[in-house]
């Protein structure tokens, strides 16, 4: 009859401070191998995220991973971090100094870290958005009154009028996909022949929505409709 033998289970986040992040699981039979091991695989699977100004997220949105949902707000600079522990830590390892996040069903710090890392990576620059919808970006905040600011143009020279664009087009970019698959503390992305398993269009493609109050729905319609008029799209 064999002993059994002790293993230790060790979960990290690693970054750099100025928008590189990573995290990783390993297990070791000793806690300085286990310590050893989780470090090199963590600085080895490093993402970069892109962040408003250097200090926030690019805008709002909504995440999950199993039953733990994150709804994140992007917050002026000054705000600071209004968030969950795990959260907290994330940000500062990444760089992101100003953010407001609530977390509902259960606050497992792995489920937490696998749904933040999610919706980091599924936002989508001010040019993408520009250069996808082939509208002008223009942003409202509060701070500024909502004084309206185009922040991104198409970079081709074409900008669709109001009549080209349908009715049933959503301009508030309230849902994209992400094809990525977070397993076991491991990012799997179809960027690397590695996983084909994750390829758009398979049953592992992660959902995530922007979250949107009523209000700020209401807000979007009304904005929306006065920029069709002039070719522009909006963000907050």
């Amino acid at each position: 009859m064999q002993d059994r033998k002790r293993r230790m289970s060790i979960f990290v986040v690693t970054g750099n401070g100025n928008g590189l992040g990573g995290f990783a699981l390993a297990k070791a039979t000793t806690v300085p191998d286990a310590i050893r091991k989780v470090k090199n695989m963590a600085g080895q699977r490093l993402l970069y995220i892109e962040r408003y100004n250097e200090h926030t997220v690019l805008h709002d949105f909504f995440t999950q991973f199993g039953k733990t949902k994150i709804f994140v707000k992007k917050v002026p600079e000054g705000h600071g971090l209004v968030c969950h522990r795990a959260i907290r830590t994330i940000c500062e390892v990444i760089g992101i100094k100003d953010i407001h996040a609530k977390v509902e069903g259960p606050s497992n710090i792995q489920n937490l870290t696998k749904a933040f890392f999610l919706g980091l990576i599924n936002q989508k620059t001010h040019q993408k958005l520009a250069d996808e919808k082939q509208l002008h970006l223009v942003e409202f905040r509060d701070e500024t009154l909502n004084f309206p600011k185009v922040i991104a143009s198409p970079q081709s020279s074409k900008v669709r009028t109001a009549d080209e664009i349908p009715n049933t087009e959503e301009l508030d970019f309230g849902r994209m996909k992400i094809d990525m698959l977070v397993e076991h503390g491991e990012l799997h992305s179809f960027y690397t022949e590695q996983y084909p398993e994750c390829r758009p269009g398979t049953p592992l493609e992660v959902e995530t929505t922007l979250d949107k109050s009523s209000l700020q729905r209401n807000k979007f319609e009304c904005e929306t409709s006065k920029l069709n008029k002039v070719g522009c799209t909006l963000i907050c």
